[in-house]
Order: C-alpha cells, then sequence, then structure tokens
C-alpha cells in the first residue's frame, strides 16, 4: 500500500540544451518524443545535427508533467498529436515500424547526452555528463582542502593541519567561504569505523580554527565530512533518514550539505558536509557537564552518550540479557571521575531493570525515559527499516533537573537502512543485534504513542516525501555521475535510478506498517506536539463524506484538528 498526494507531478524536462549519441543506433535522422498519458497529448521535436554522430535538442520552456520520453527515427511531422504517448510510441514501432530507443522517465540532464546502450531497437540509454574538464560537476558548492605540505591524511585520531575554501560557482543561494587567496584555517583527521577501514573514498572530521557558518548550518567548528562510499541507493539513505526525523518531529536533526571535493588538488567526489552530534546550543541543547567532576550533585546532567557496537575505552559494559551486552559510550563528558562512572552505571542498570520489566503496564521505565521523544526516535527507525539503530550510533542525553529524563535521538548513521525485506519490524532477527526496543514495544503505553505519531507522519508527512525525495536526487544526479567516475566501485551512476528504488523500498516498508498499526483515526487520548503545533484528532473519511476507520485502496479525505479550533483536510489516495 502506498499513499501519494494527487496531483503529484511525473517528469520534469527542464529548459535547455541537449544532446543524443547517435553513435550506436541505425538512426539516420532523430525525434524526440515525450508526451502525458493522462491529458491525451504528446510531442515531437527534431534534432539538429551538430557534428559527428551527435544531435542537438532543445527545449525552449521547461515541461512539466509528463509521463516518458523516448528517441526515435520516424516520420512523424514534428508538433503535438492529441493522443496519449504510450499509444503514439507504439504507432511508431508497432504501425509504421520506425525505429525507437526504449521509453523512460529518467531524469535528463542539461548540457548532457543520452546514450543508446546497444544498437538494437528499443534499446535502452543513460545520460552522460558533459565533461567540464575539471573532474567536478559544477552543478555544486566545490570544498577545496589543502592540507600543510600536502599532508596525508592517515588517522582518525590525530589531526592534520589544512586550510580550505568553499567555492559558490555563483549557484543560486549558495553563499562562498574563504577563497584560494584567503583560505580558512582548519584542522582534519579521519572519522568511522568501517566506513574509515573498509573504503578507499574516506569520511572526515573537520575542525575549524574559528566557528564558522557552512552553507547555512549554524555556525560552529565542527563538522563532518561524510563519504557514504557504502550508499549504492543514490546517497539517499542518510539524506531520507534526517528528512523523516525532521518531519516526525525530533528535537533536533542534523543538517547535511552535499559539495564536491578536491583535496591536495586531486577530485575526491560527491561529499555531504554534516553537522556533527555535540552538545551545543544550536545541536543538543543540554547544559554542559565538567569533566571529571567529583561534586555528587552536578553530575545528574549534561549527559551525552551512544549506544554503542564497539568496544571503546570511554564506555561502560552492561548484561542486559544473557546473551546481550549493552555497551554505552560516552561522549560527554569525556573524562570520567569515579562518581561520575557510578552514577552512569546506576542509571543505565535502572533502565535495563525497569525495561525488562516482566508486568508491561508498568510505568517504571518513563520515569527514567522521555517515552513521547523515543515514539518519535522509534517511528523514523522503523519507515527507514534500519535494523542497526539500537544497536549502534544510537545516542542518548539527559539534561540536569529533576524532571529531566534520558533523551534518545538524535539520529545519525542510516548506512544499513532498507538492506532486507520489508515484512518484520526492526527487532524482528535483525543482522546486528539490537538493545531495549524489543522489550519497550511491549509496552501497550509506548505503543499507543507509537501509533499516534505514526499517523501523524502517515497521514501529513509521508505523502509528500517521494517529492522531496526526487528533488534531492535531481539537485546531487550530475555530480553523482562525477563522483562514479571517480569510484566506479562504489558510485550511483543512475542516481535517479537508484533513488526510486530506495523509495520503493521505503514504500514498501511504510505499507507493511500500515497493515501492522493502520491509522489512529481520533487522536483523543491528549493532544500532541508536531513541531509548534497542537493536534487534536485525525480523521479519514470516504469520498461520500462517510468515516472510515481503516483506508485500504481509493482515495480518502484526511481531516486533522488543531486545538485553537482550525482545521487542515487534504487528498490522498491509497495504492
Amino acid at each position: 500500500m502506498v499513499v501519494s498526494v494527487l496531483g503529484a507531478q511525473a517528469l520534469t524536462i527542464k529548459q535547455g540544451v541537449y544532446y543524443f549519441d547517435n553513435s550506436l543506433t541505425r538512426y539516420t535522422d532523430v525525434k524526440f518524443v515525450y508526451g502525458s498519458d493522462s491529458r491525451k497529448e504528446t510531442y515531437v521535436v527534431s534534432l539538429t545535427h551538430e557534428q559527428d554522430n551527435i544531435w542537438r535538442l532543445e527545449i525552449p520552456a521547461t515541461v512539466e508533467d509528463m509521463y516518458r520520453y523516448t528517441f526515435a527515427q520516424t516520420s512523424i511531422d514534428s508538433g503535438r498529436i492529441n493522443d496519449t504517448f504510450s499509444n503514439v510510441k507504439e504507432y511508431i514501432s508497432k504501425t509504421l515500424n520506425e525505429l525507437r530507443t526504449a521509453t523512460t522517465d529518467k531524469t535528463m540532464i542539461v548540457g548532457g547526452t543520452f546514450v543508446p546502450e546497444s544498437g538494437d531497437n528499443w534499446a535502452q540509454g543513460h545520460w552522460q555528463q558533459k565533461s567540464t574538464g575539471k573532474a567536478y560537476s559544477e552543478t555544486l558548492p566545490v570544498l577545496f582542502i589543502n592540507t600543510v605540505d600536502r599532508a596525508p591524511i592517515t588517522s582518525k585520531e590525530n589531526y592534520v593541519d589544512a586550510t580550505c575554501y568553499i567555492d559558490a560557482l555563483d549557484l543560486d543561494g549558495v553563499e562562498p567561504m574563504g577563497s584560494a587567496e584567503q583560505p580558512v584555517a582548519l584542522q582534519i583527521r579521519g572519522r568511522g569505523n568501517y566506513t574509515w577501514s573498509g573504503f578507499d573514498k574516506k569520511p572526515y572530521r573537520l575542525k575549524f580554527e574559528d566557528k564558522q557558518t557552512v552553507l547555512g548550518m549554524h555556525k560552529s567548528r565542527h563538522f563532518a565530512l561524510l563519504a557514504h562510499a557504502d550508499d549504492r541507493a543514490g546517497f539517499m539513505r542518510n539524506t531520507i533518514g534526517f528528512e523523516v526525523s525532521r518531519r516526525v518531529g525530533m528535537p533536533w536533526t542534523p543538517s547535511q550539505q552535499p559539495v564536491e571535493l578536491v583535496l591536495n588538488g586531486e577530485y575526491r567526489g560527491l561529499y555531504f558536509l554534516t553537522e556533527t552530534v555535540r552538545v551545543a546550543g544550536s545541536r543538543v541543547d543540554i547544559s554542559e557537564q565538567m569533566d571529571e567532576e567529583s561534586v555528587a550533585e552536578n553530575v545528574s546532567g549534561g549527559w551525552l552518550v551512544e549506544i554503542d557496537n564497539y568496544d571503546d575505552d570511554n564506555q561502560i559494559k552492561l548484561q542486559e540479557s544473557a546473551d546481550r551486552t549493552l555497551r554505552v559510550t560516552y561522549h560527554s563528558p569525556e573524562v570520567l571521575s569515579n562518581i561520575q562512572r557510578d552514577y552512569l552505571t546506576q542509571q543505565w542498570q535502572q533502565i535495563v531493570s525497569t525495561v525488562y520489566a516482566s508486568d508491561k503496564r508498568s510505568t517504571d521505565w518513563e520515569q527514567l525515559i522521555d517515552m513521547d521523544i523515543l515514539a518519535r526516535f522509534y517511528v523514523v527507525q522503523e519507515v527507514m527499516d534500519n535494523q542497526e539503530s539500537f544497536h549502534g550510533s544510537c545516542f542518548v542525553y539527559k539534561d540536569f533537573g529533576d524532571d529531566a529524563k534520558w533523551t534518545f535521538g538524535p539520529v545519525w548513521d542510516f548506512g544499513n537502512a532498507h538492506q532486507r525485506g520489508s515484512d518484520r519490524f526492526i527487532w524482528q532477527q535483525p543482522q546486528f543485534g539490537n538493545t531495549l526496543i524489543d522489550q519497550i514495544v511491549q509496552f501497550p503505553r509506548f505503543m499507543d504513542c507509537v501509533k499516534r505519531h505514526w499517523t501523524l507522519f502517515y497521514t501529513r508527512q509521508y505523502p509528500t516525501l517521494a517529492d522531496y525525495a526526487d528533488d534531492y536526487a535531481a539537485s546531487i544526479e550530475q555530480a553523482a555521475v562525477c563522483d562514479a567516475a571517480k569510484w566506479p566501485q562504489y558510485g550511483n551512476a543512475d542516481e535517479i535510478g537508484r533513488e526510486r528504488q530506495f523509495m520503493q523500498k521505503l514504500a514498501a516498508k511504510v505499507s507493511w506498517l500500515y497493515r501492522q498499526w493502520g491509522t489512529v483515526t481520533e487522536v483523543d487520548r491528549a493532544p500532541l506536539m508536531n513541531g509548534e503545533e497542537r493536534v487534536v484528532s485525525v480523521a479519514a473519511y470516504d469520498l461520500q463524506g462517510r468515516r472510515v476507520e481503516k483506508m485500504n485502496g481509493g482515495i480518502y479525505i484526511i481531516r486533522i484538528q488543531y486545538a485553537d479550533g482550525t482545521t487542515e483536510q487534504r487528498k490522498v489516495r491509497i495504492e
């Protein structure tokens, strides 16, 4: 079952010049055919012979909401045809017996070349970005980093001195940082675990000499430069995981900006400059606790820890169950006194004890953990099918104060999202193991909270998620082609195809979750916070205005009522 907002656009063909490589076909003339099935309109556009086997296609104005396109050798005159695209392409190949490529809806690259992959009729094809001669695409800001004396970056522990600048390339809405003549001072080192050791395309940790506002993100000295060499899903795993987190209403989600990296004069590919998880007013907004604090009254808050899947020196270990070890790595404070270590150990022993309580009607664990935020966090992980979410890179924090509870988040690593089938919960047969969550989902009060947040996401936020993914994939498409040329063993040369495959997997998981959880048609236990809005109720109706308890296939009206008396209504299609 897939939810889509009615009226969503299909293929958009941007204004600009495109090219067709005719070297592999038997065409003596080439035309471009595109159209809409729903509106029964198809267009035939002539191409002009440019040079050798290259033909030139010009689209004078952006065309939206088309279905598919094909390149053809056809006797049909250029212009509009009042028939569906499907009928016209069948007429070309089956009635006229003329040649054409396979129909496709791949995003077209302005200035790029469509290259058929064989000379056969109905040949598949791909878009090839025209080389700039600089290796990078010139469609994203370029981050230039130069280490002192071109020193190699070989360690995750030791920083290397460097300078950097960002060339915005006059891109709309992008601000440069520094310049080649006046670069910005920073230090750089490696980061990650498997992503550092397992790939030639390395991730890095950046520490600026002074706080910087980088590509619109909050001012800070600390950023990560993530390679995502392990993401063959169009670089969508972290991108969509972060976006789902924002849409579910997590208190803070790291921002990221795509860049192309040139390190010591060498093009290194498409990277994602990302805010790191740390205690700060614009990130994990809690008061900071001093290292080696010796006053017992001062150790109840200021904690940022991580449920980890690697052994670490800065870690406490607990036996969660007979076959499961709970590793809690502490990031803030970084150096613990005995008082701090005892407090942290006692807190997590209490958490384990209350979560594993045999009476799942007990609310003892809720006195230690913020249940509402955990419910949001869990919804994100299920939507992303992140089977490692309670096993590694699982951050939890706690502020000072008698009422302060341990709060799950922010989200971070979605490297294992949608790597298996979609017909199970993340705590069922996870490849790497999980902690705590298989017990927590047995508490009815927690699952009530989960289903309310799921309802808000499913009815209000999910219907536009695919549009967000399409737009983001289009924005990095040409850079992904350049990255794949640099790293063919890791890259995503067909960015749009990879993104759509990933979103199909996500849609399958969402459909499965709907079959398990349904939707709460009346959120009447308590008003819910969704960002700054208080949602009182969510209800579904058919097109005759009749209330429905469960949505199957078809078109429905979703009505949302807020505490201030206002309502919102939207039409959705369930497939």
